[in-house]
């Protein structure tokens, strides 16, 4: 609804494109309204009569204009309370459900583990009826991947605890942690993540292959075989992380997909390029874009929660020559190699003798700024500035 409102020059529904496929009048019944104005009276109970009776139950359930609109935001997730109650009492006559929904943005699913199957059709426009039995009844194979986490509730939406605000504005609070990144960062269980996606064929992967390329590029390379007894396709998604990072960084980001359409028992290498400029971050404290420098580990798999295979690569990274300030940390300067050593010698010092700074000694100290432990180095703030200014002109700091 709303401004992004399309009138259709023609509109198929599925249950015209199931007759034409079956060539057989298949029974239907509405069971509920999705407008403003109410369904008609019996409609829930002749739909669980029509569905007594039938082989396989296709429910068409979701959202109507009056239940999203371009102009304001939801206040659930939810399906409509009647459409749920139908789907209930529909599966306490038959097991045998399929789901197809026709939703905006996206819906919670906790029936999806009593019903056969759930295709998510999204707005598929106006020739969407015949796509969706076409999925239905196999003949294509479908292998779109969803590019959003559906999770089990509300609560669990990284934004949740700041959304919708209040009279003071909207605090964007999480951050980096938005989608999957903020479900993998907090191990939350998900009903379907990012990047999932079946179809009526499987496929494995092996032989995961990186390398450095141009410009600190990564390449990606595996072994994709079709493992199943229908042609398809698969979208192949490689998702980078980096241990001990010097900044905020979410657990896993997609960096690079391919697709590859597979014959049954047909194998392909697919390869994928990640930039450098993907893996780059940007650096408040220096003013532009930073490759960091470390041991990158690269996932491939089906979606975001299914990764098959890891490796590591090693990136030497462009991180500019930070210099050394009285505000900078104890760790910061035991990472200059001219310096480290009599870091090292005074702290022990501070706590016995250098034989005796264990790691959580180490730990406790390594975030004190300079200013503070400089008569502990038996040296004024001064005199501690005028060796940091010698370390930074060797450096080029």
């Amino acid at each position: 609804a709303g401004s992004s409102r399309v009138n259709p020059t023609r509109l198929d529904n599925g249950l015209d494109a199931i007759r034409a496929i079956t060539g057989q009048d298949v029974p239907f019944a509405p069971g509920f309204a999705t407008g403003l104005e109410p369904a008609p009276e019996g409609a829930h109970a002749e739909a669980v009569e029509v569905a007594k009776g039938a082989d396989v139950v296709v429910m068409f359930l979701g959202l109507g204009e009056s239940h999203e609109s371009e102009g304001y935001d939801r206040t659930t997730c939810d399906i409509p309370a009647e459409q749920l109650a139908l789907l209930d009492d529909v599966l306490a006559v038959t097991e045998d459900v399929v789901v197809v929904l026709s939703n905006g943005s996206s819906v919670l699913v906790p029936f999806a583990h009593r019903v056969r199957a759930v295709v998510e059709g999204w707005l598929p426009g106006q020739a969407g009826g015949p796509v969706l039995a076409d999925v239905l009844y196999g003949l294509v194979n479908p292998s779109g991947k969803i590019t959003e986490t559906i999770p089990h509730r509300l609560q669990d939406v990284p934004s949740y605890l700041h959304f919708p605000g209040d009279a003071t504005g909207v605090h964007y609070g999480e951050g980096l942690f938005v989608g999957y990144r903020g479900y993998d960062a907090t191990s939350t269980d998900v009903a379907f993540p990012f990047g999932h996606g079946l179809s009526y064929t499987t496929f494995g992967y092996a032989d995961l292959g990186l390398a450095v390329g141009d410009g600190g590029s990564v390449e990606v390379s595996l072994t994709v075989t079709n493992t199943g007894q229908r042609r398809g396709r698969e979208v192949v998604q490689a998702y980078v992380s980096i241990a001990d990072s010097e900044v905020v960084r979410v657990p896993r980001e997609l960096k690079g997909f391919a697709d590859v359409t597979l014959d049954p028992g047909e194998s392909q290498r697919v390869t994928m390029t990640i930039p450098a400029t993907e893996l780059a971050y940007w650096s408040v404290r220096d003013g532009r874009w930073v490759v960091e420098g470390g041991t990158y580990t690269v996932a491939v798999g089906a979606s975001s929660r299914d990764l098959r295979l890891t490796g590591e690569v090693d990136l030497a990274g462009d991180t500019p020559a930070r210099p050394l300030t009285l505000s900078s940390t104890v760790a910061e300067l035991m990472s200059n190699p001219e310096l480290a050593k009599t870091v090292v010698e005074s702290i022990g010092t501070m706590f016995g003798s250098a034989a005796n700074v264990d790691h959580d000694t180490e730990r406790m100290v390594q975030d004190i700024p300079l200013f503070a432990v400089a008569g502990f180095l038996g040296m004024s703030p001064a005199q501690l500035q005028e060796r940091l200014d010698e370390a930074n002109a060797q450096a080029g700091a």
